[in-house]
């Protein structure tokens, strides 16, 4: 069970906890001269917890004393449903050897139940599913707090998740100002996608935002881990290729915006298998965490560990040289941006009279293979923020699909889509209701 002291004690935890955030901090906020090295990932040993059930999400708490994950197919899981997620937790004793497995019941019902994020600055845990008895229980997140060595009953959080599809996640990192979700709904190109939502300096959470087209896919992307620097995502997806079913992947926001990322990195072979690899985290103590059913029907935990490396003290050889060489001396014409004009509050627009300017951009995807369309859809500021979200996406949608249709499958994913919303806005209404078509070098590497 866990262990609980006197009111010294909790200022000391405290302050060791505060320590531990602010060396994390300085741990993960490394700059382009320092790279992620991943040693092989093996079968969780210790704490024990791998049994004939699926074992997944596998999280720490603030100190690495308590352990949490969720189990499924277990005859001591709460709820008729055996598929169904349980929280459960092991945590050490005094003699720091990890006790048995428990089911943490308080927090159990008869729905999917799961820990989604430990929170540093007031101990919280954050749980799918609001604990009521509402319609939205299914699609909303709580937190729950300690009280008495027990958790008391979950509070919902007052975000409005729009997902179309029972299947999401979040992540609520470690400074509870930020929500990373994956969901289905009207901006997403495929399957579940990220989004973030970010907490406003009065406390409320704000409507979550779509992380774009660099780092979402036809495919799926979904547990995802933000790390400590709150730039540097890690995810699952089967939309990059891979190993297996579906890769873990790092990518790093390259601005102060959400929508602008870094080409997502596959982990390797040391982390992912031929199998599905989800559910990935990453601590300042050296290890990492994920869940693969690499081994068995059902998935397991694995832990394995990590470091960052300078890269300036590495000698590069003569192949990564004439590399840096050949791609300094690569230099190509763009065409202008083409702008699209739309009518008010109109997804819809005139093939014919861009279709020449759209089939020239065409051509010089087929004519050069490491170039990329951004299509940026953007609208005034007339109506419902969220609404023009969506309009703007419609209208980037449209213009994309003709670039599409022109393409092979294979040359189809140099098209990329980002939505702007009224963002762009300015006081003339007409400019603002474009679609912009950007060229773009691609990173082929």
């Amino acid at each position: 069970m866990r262990q609980f002291g006197n009111s010294a004690m909790s200022v000391i935890k405290i302050w060791f906890v505060l320590v531990c955030l602010c060396i994390s901090f300085l741990s993960f906020a490394q700059d382009e001269n320092y790279k992620y090295v991943f040693e092989t990932v093996d079968l969780l040993k210790s704490p024990d917890i791998n049994e004939n059930s699926e074992e997944i999400f596998p999280i720490y708490n603030g100190t690495y004393d308590t352990m949490y994950f969720v189990r499924s197919y277990h005859d001591s899981n709460v709820g008729q449903a055996k598929e169904n997620y349980n929280i459960w937790y092991t945590a050490k004793n005094s003699s720091g050897v990890w006790n048995d497995e428990k089911n943490l019941k308080e927090l159990n019902n008869s729905h999917n139940n799961a820990v989604v994020g430990y929170g540093l600055v007031s101990n919280a845990i954050f749980l799918i599913n609001s604990y009521t008895s509402t319609v939205i229980r299914n699609n909303a997140i709580s937190a729950s707090y300690e009280k008495n060595g027990k958790w008391v009953k979950p509070v919902p959080i007052d975000l409005y998740v729009d997902t179309h599809h029972k299947v999401y996640s979040f992540f609520v990192n470690r400074t509870e100002d930020i929500i990373m979700i994956t969901m289905y709904n009207n901006l997403s190109e495929g399957h579940e996608d990220l989004f973030v939502s970010l907490k406003s300096e009065d406390g409320r959470w704000r409507d979550p935002i779509y992380l774009g087209h660099d780092i979402n896919t036809e495919g799926y992307e979904t547990s995802p881990f933000l790390a400590d620097d709150k730039k540097t995502l890690f995810f699952t997806s089967n939309g990059f290729g891979g190993f297996g079913d579906g890769d873990i992947f790092m990518t790093k926001r390259l601005d102060d915006s959400w929508t602008n990322w870094s080409v997502p990195e596959n982990l390797g072979s040391s982390v992912n298998s031929e199998k599905f690899d989800g559910y990935f985290s990453l601590y300042e103590n050296g290890t990492y965490l994920l869940a693969s059913n690499r081994l068995s029907q059902y998935s397991d935990i694995f832990e394995g560990k990590w470091k960052l490396v300078e890269v300036a003290e590495e000698k590069a050889d003569d192949s990564v040289a004439f590399l840096e060489k050949a791609v300094e001396k690569e230099t190509i014409s763009f065409p202008e941006n083409l702008s699209i004009l739309f009518d008010f509050n109109s997804a819809k627009f005139s093939n014919d009279k861009y279709q020449s300017k759209l089939n020239e951009a065409v051509n010089f995807l087929k004519e050069n293979s490491n170039v990329g369309l951004v299509i940026e859809g953007n609208t005034d500021k007339v109506g419902d923020e969220i609404y023009n979200l969506v309009l703007s996406h419609k209208r980037a949608t449209g213009v994309a699909n003709y670039l599409k249709s022109k393409l092979s499958d294979s040359d189809k994913n140099r098209v990329m889509i980002m939505p702007n919303g009224e963002v762009n806005a300015t006081n003339d209404q007409e400019k603002s209701r474009v679609v912009v078509v950007k060229f773009i070098l691609l990173n082929n590497n």
